[in-house]
């Protein structure tokens, strides 16, 4: 990681890191994954990050405390005005308009199964503001976990998913702020227009 190590080890710890990733006019929420010192991911080979880091090699992580971009990057895509084309490098990227603190890294595709592709990721741009630590947030998580359950709920309508939602959906109302709360009413109206009157 040469001289970018400093940042990004304090950046991503063990375990996987929820960010929003873009790749060539297209962003989605992604778990970037650090484990014995390296960064990855897995992608579903069905989404458009996985076919754009296929054909292009980079991404760009951003860090992002916004519960609806997690909610909308899931279930839509965004606007070309979202997108800023940045050049890092010989290379240009693809960055959200708005946010400040990201990461360009290439993406190397390692392996590769009938439905997902591994993926190496090394830094090659990092791009922070100094900012107040954030504790952590039982709103904003709870968004994340019903986010995930959700994109996987309206491919299989598996009813203990759904219970997942209303759980995690319970929680944000109890715990969250008002962006929170937004959140978490879109997400379930995603999911009524895959599957009417699921979410009441």
């Amino acid at each position: 990681m040469g001289t970018l190590k400093a940042p990004i080890d304090s950046i991503f710890s063990e375990g996987i890191n929820e960010v929003i990733v873009t790749t060539s006019k297209n962003a989605a929420p992604m778990g970037i994954i650090r484990k014995n010192g390296s960064l990855s991911m897995i992608v579903f080979l069905s989404s458009h990050t996985a076919q754009n880091i296929i054909r292009d090699g980079w991404i760009v992580a951003h860090i992002s405390h916004d519960p609806i971009l997690f909610v909308k990057t899931a279930f839509e895509d965004l606007p070309p005005e979202s997108f800023i084309i940045e050049k890092i490098g010989d290379r240009a990227v693809h960055r959200l308009r708005g946010i400040l603190n990201w990461i360009a890294f290439t993406a190397l595709v390692e392996n590769k199964t009938a439905d997902k592709i591994f993926v190496k990721l090394e830094p090659v741009h990092v791009n922070v503001t100094s900012v107040l630590p954030a504790p952590v947030h039982r709103g904003l998580n709870n968004i994340i976990e019903a986010t995930v359950h959700a994109t996987r709920f309206i491919l299989n309508n598996d009813p203990v998913l759904a219970g997942l939602i209303r759980h995690h959906g319970e929680l944000v109302m109890r715990c969250g702020g008002e962006q929170d709360k937004k959140a978490i009413k879109l997400l379930f109206s995603y999911i009524n227009q895959e599957l009417p009157g699921t979410f009441g």
